[in-house]
């Protein structure tokens, strides 16, 4: 494979926490120790609290030439926080492991997208990020497969995942390469093209609109599904992984597609796939349908796949529209990230106290609805050629 380097095997255990088992485990152990909604959602947004200083973080390694350094740190960090949230039962406690290994998570992503896009000339980089998301979207597929059984055995399931984290230790020195420390004020001429610049505010506002409403969702998924559909947390993450196996499966085809109608494009497939996928569960939940663990069920799988052309799109768009260098650049789709999620964990935990969760469906959907509709400039091809 072409596009595909060693070292990406360390990524993949990256995507295996941040995607897969977090996103299922997390939330469970805190709902099972008898919290509520807001507290859950507490500890929630402190996982990507810590991803809010991915950029400045990945900038800095960037420019100082420690990229290799700071790649490699994150593994052990991660190991032996992941670690420590097995053997707690304190709120505050879990919201400071969180904090930090989804600030590592993050920070890891970062850094590691530089090695895509230093080490090799611009235009390979659709081909390669695209193989690039596919290593991490592999690894949320075993993830999803770690949750799922790990979903009534919450210890077991952190301590799997710590160990392989320590393990991306390894792995990541496998081919990684040597960057150069990056130089700001080149960098910064060399950034985003003139005809890019124009939708710079307009790309952050959609992007970070999309994450809001689809973490909205993903924070607490195992507790929607529970709730308004009576699906037990190990039967979501199943549904969950069916959705990733074929969203990672897809994502060379997204970089191709976006080669060919243009990234904006392909971002607004993702929001409408997402947006269906949540109708059709506000839907079912609010008319009590026939069937409606189904529709939900086959929702999730949809939505989850859905995430495969939005993130591919905004890969290819946030190098191209920030200016300064590449470390600003992935570290600012990272920092979006985060900040998308913060908000989705928050302001809807409240709502959830007061609703219940299977009111969240509805609330992200109206959020992507604003998000499409920020994004039209963005969806023209000829601004991308």
């Amino acid at each position: 494979m072409r596009w595909l380097e060693p070292w990406y095997s360390a990524y993949a255990i990256t995507g295996l926490m941040v995607l897969g088992v977090a996103p299922i485990l997390m939330p469970v152990t805190v709902d099972a120790a008898g919290h509520g909604a807001t507290i859950v959602g507490l500890v929630v947004a402190a996982f990507y609290v810590g991803g809010l200083f991915a950029p400045l973080l990945g900038s800095l390694a960037d420019r100082t030439g420690r990229q290799r350094a700071v790649f490699l740190a994150t593994f052990p960090i991660m190991a032996v926080t992941v670690a420590g949230f097995a053997f707690t039962q304190q709120v505050w406690l879990w919201a400071l492991l969180a904090l930090v290994f989804g600030g590592a998570g993050s920070l890891c992503g970062t850094v590691a997208g530089l090695f895509v896009v230093e080490a090799h000339p611009q235009p390979e980089w659709n081909d390669r990020l695209s193989w690039f998301r596919l290593a991490y979207g592999a690894g949320q597929v075993v993830g999803l497969i770690i949750a799922a059984v790990a979903a009534t055995h919450l210890k077991l399931g952190w301590l799997v995942t710590a160990a392989l984290l320590a393990a991306g230790f390894l792995l990541g020195q496998i081919g990684l390469p040597h960057l150069k420390p990056s130089h700001p004020g080149k960098d910064a001429t060399a950034g985003a093209p003139s005809t890019h610049r124009h939708v710079f505010p307009v790309f952050i506002l959609t992007w970070l609109l999309t994450m809001t409403g689809v973490q909205t969702y993903f924070n607490v998924v195992p507790l929607i599904m529970r709730d308004a559909f009576g699906i037990s947390a190990s039967t979501t993450s199943l549904l969950f992984l069916v959705g990733a196996v074929v969203g990672t499966a897809i994502y060379p085809f997204c970089g191709k597609l976006a080669n060919r109608v243009g990234p904006g494009l392909v971002l607004l497939i993702g929001l409408t796939i997402t947006a269906a996928s949540f109708a059709a569960m506000a839907i079912a939940h609010a008319a009590d349908l026939p069937g409606k663990a189904a529709i939900g069920g086959a929702a999730l799988v949809t939505s989850a796949i859905a995430y495969a052309f939005e993130v591919v799109a905004a890969t290819m768009m946030i190098v191209r529209v920030t200016p300064g260098d590449q470390g600003s650049a992935m570290g600012l789709l990272n920092g979006i990230i985060a900040a998308g999620a913060v908000i989705g964990a928050v302001a809807p935990s409240f709502l959830a106290e007061k609703w219940g969760y299977p009111a969240l469906p509805a609330v992200a959907l109206a959020v992507l609805i604003v998000a499409a509709a920020v994004g039209i400039p963005l969806y023209r091809k000829k601004i991308w050629t």
